[in-house]
């Protein structure tokens, strides 16, 4: 019987004092901290040579945007400007559906070159739908408008050659001219590249070939030498559709690579900013465990 009371008297002295001792486990922190760390310096090294790329490809796209500018994107709106004729018939054309041509990248990973432009789109066609038709140019504008535009997608053209030269935006223009068949307008929407580090979304408004005529047709024929009015009205269009073309993609494709070199720089900056602290915090782990290693230790001896 006093056995018993005994244990009865001891019971909740070890029920109030056992507790759970704490479980760490710093090698499988340790080791997912430096998995971690290895992965986000591989990312460093990625985006850092993106960025070299991108600076190379920006500076060619550059020199071609600044040699090929000008080439005749103002020499038939200079004619249509300084024809006083034409000035006194003032032709006006009732727009009741206009072409949108948005050109974008195929690539990614540039910034927000391609979704300015799409959201741009959107506010265009917004007011009424119904008033528009979208010829998309390249991959990212294509997939951004499915969605929100897919019954006013009537053609897309992707994977263009690169470097964009005179005769792909010439193709390009014919098959643009081509749908604008039931339009009196078309419009363009790209990247206008300023400097480095700045791009602005600019629309640029041009006629169909049947609005087109109805303007040119009032143009007075100064040369005999010329050829006939039908003919000279043909070339004169191709120049006029092209040049607007080619100007829009060549603005747009520097756009577009100045925007990835930035994007890829400030992706190695912040891959930079994650390593200090991922390192930072992988010695606060590492000398954690080994603190608790030597408490280890030291408790063991004090108890021997």
């Amino acid at each position: 019987v006093r056995n018993k009371s005994m244990f009865k008297s001891l019971k909740p002295f070890f029920t109030n004092s056992l507790v759970c001792a704490p479980k760490y486990n710093f090698g499988a922190n340790e080791k997912q901290i430096k998995a971690r760390i290895k992965a986000v310096k591989s990312v460093a090294k990625i985006t850092k040579a993106m960025k070299m790329v991108a600076a190379s490809k920006m500076r060619i796209d550059v020199q071609r945007l600044e040699r090929g500018k000008n080439f005749g994107i103002r020499t038939v709106s200079s004619i249509f400007a300084n024809e006083t004729y034409l000035q006194k018939k003032n032709v006006n054309i009732a727009v009741k559906k206009t072409l949108l041509v948005p050109i974008t990248s195929d690539k990614g990973l540039c910034g927000g070159v391609n979704s300015g432009i799409v959201r741009e789109v959107k506010a265009i066609i917004a007011p009424n739908r119904s008033g528009y038709k979208i010829f998309s140019v390249g991959e990212k504008g294509t997939t951004g408008l499915l969605r929100p535009a897919k019954d006013l997608l009537v053609f897309a053209a992707t994977e263009l050659s690169s470097p964009m030269n005179y005769a792909t935006a010439a193709s390009l223009a014919h098959k643009i001219n081509e749908t604008a068949e039931d339009c009196e307008k078309i419009q363009l929407v790209y990247n206008e590249f300023r400097s480095v580090i700045s791009t602005v979304i600019r629309t640029v408004d041009v006629w169909p070939k049947k609005q087109f005529s109805q303007h040119f047709k009032h143009v007075t024929k100064y040369d005999v030498s010329e050829p006939d009015k039908e003919y000279t009205q043909q070339y004169y269009f191709e120049l006029y559709l092209g040049s607007a073309v080619y100007h829009a993609l060549l603005q747009n494709a520097a756009s577009e690579q100045s925007a990835r070199m930035n994007a890829m720089e400030n992706a190695s900056k912040n891959a930079k900013e994650i390593l200090e602290k991922l390192t930072l915090l992988y010695n606060k782990v590492r000398q954690a465990r080994i603190t608790m290693e030597l408490v280890e230790v030291v408790s063991g001896a004090n108890a021997l």
